[in-house]
């Protein structure tokens, strides 16, 4: 392959593309400039939020429900709008494998340096303490509101080394501290099941509350409706309502997931772009096919003989004891 060549492929892939205006409305991980059909969540989220103004607010919102149920875009959108005098940080606690990395996560997203693992984790909450204290004395309203809102935050909880429950019970320790002198925080909990469902300290159950909101799955006619506005913006044509609705109907089927529904909508264009067709159901059961390969098995498959012996060790380990952690030595015995 030569510079020619890759100037040929450039040319063959814009023009696969022509049938996209801004794929960026196909994009899950870009917050839309406007909610469809989760408006009674959002409101139950702002008045366990909105109690700041009178001094108080909840120290924990635990926001839960299937995966794609729009509970992480319901939080960053009503954060974002929420008035001047109320800052917030979103973690995605994904990027973390233990209890001391998601503190580590909390404090880059704060935009502070990373500590060292033998700089405790008490050493992490203080800073993380210092800095939001920092940021709030430096707002001109008496008022203020810090919210920490934390995606994935059941992977947090399977860290049973870290003791989550002890880090849990710091943060809001901390949250007493600030209040005390005249700073209010709420830590918002995204998960897929609500927190009654994990194994907690009685201390960390007594003091985070009831504070739920719940999102049930999208019904067909919502997720229809959100494929109506991405399509509008993302196509530089119109799609055939019909094809939407096979699509939203694909999703009602896996529990009324809006973002496989974008995804696979994306993957349907990109299949018919590719042949330079217009969308069409086939191009949504292809599409279908493609999200559902097994990913694990196609990467196992060309996988080392080694690798291939140290993943069935840990899969006979955990499946047999079920337990999620093991030690090298265990594996390799």
């Amino acid at each position: 392959m030569d510079k020619q060549d890759v100037k040929r492929i450039f040319a063959e892939v814009e023009k696969e593309n022509l049938l996209f205006a801004n794929k960026t409305f196909l994009d899950n991980l870009t917050l839309p400039s406007k909610i469809i059909g989760r408006e009674t969540k959002a409101k139950e989220l702002i008045r366990f939020l909105l109690g700041y103004k009178q001094g108080l607010v909840v120290p924990f919102v635990s926001v839960y429900g299937r995966s794609g149920s729009g509970k992480s875009t319901i939080v960053k959108f009503v954060c974002e709008n929420l008035n001047e005098d109320v800052s917030y940080a979103f973690v995605n606690l994904r990027k973390a494998r233990t209890v001391f990395g998601c503190a580590n996560l909390i404090l880059a997203e704060l935009g502070q340096p990373s500590l060292k693992s033998a700089q405790g984790i008490n050493t992490a909450i203080e800073q993380i303490s210092n800095t939001i204290e920092q940021g709030l004395s430096k707002k001109e309203n008496n008022t203020k509101l810090f919210i920490l809102a934390l995606d994935e935050f059941d992977l947090l909880l399977y860290d049973k080394r870290g003791k989550p429950s002890d880090f849990i019970y710091k943060l809001l320790v901390m949250e007493e501290k600030l209040r005390e002198k005249g700073y209010l925080m709420c830590i918002i909990a995204i998960s897929n099941n609500v927190m009654s469902d994990y194994e907690i300290d009685d201390r960390v159950r007594s003091r985070i509350g009831t504070s739920e909101v719940f999102f049930e799955p999208y019904k067909p006619q919502t997720v229809l409706a959100l494929l109506k506005d991405r399509a509008e913006k993302a196509f530089s044509e119109p799609v055939d309502s019909e094809i939407l609705r096979y699509c939203a109907g694909y999703s009602s089927q896996e529990h009324g997931d809006a973002r496989r529904a974008i995804d696979l909508l994306r993957i349907a264009a990109e299949i018919a772009g590719k042949r330079g067709e217009k969308i069409s159901k086939k191009h949504i059961d292809q599409a279908v096919g493609q999200l559902q390969k097994d990913r694990i098995s196609t990467t196992l498959s060309s996988a080392s003989y080694h690798l291939k012996l140290a993943a069935a060790a840990l899969a006979r380990k955990s499946y047999l004891t079920e337990e999620v952690w093991h030690s090298t030595s265990t594996l390799y015995d």
